[in-house]
């Protein structure tokens, strides 16, 4: 089921390379605070206590066609904004249920 109007929740989790973290730490941060997202309500990120090499952003969206703009956009630095990861970032799209 697709509701392209409902908003979304979107789960990032990014693992930064070792010797990276720092680096992976201060590039989600920077690039959640620095750009104009149209249908972004807001955010929160989050490190493992866990893991040091891994973190997590859980962001608000107006609905799931906002961050797909967004992110088909912020498609072209892709590579240079991961390099310090160890694996590309997953993302999940969640709709709450409960």
């Amino acid at each position: 089921m697709s509701d392209t109007t409902a908003a979304v929740t979107i789960l990032i989790e990014i693992h930064a390379k070792h010797g990276q973290e720092q680096d992976a730490r201060d590039g989600l941060v920077t690039a959640i605070t620095t750009s104009v997202k149209p249908g972004f309500l807001g955010s929160e990120v989050f490190e493992d206590l866990n893991d040091p090499c891994a973190f997590y952003s859980v962001q608000s969206w107006e609905n799931a066609a906002a961050f797909r703009a967004h992110m088909a956009e912020a498609a072209e630095g892709m590579a240079e904004a991961t390099s310090m990861l160890r694996d590309a970032p997953r993302t999940s799209v969640l709709r709450r249920i409960a």
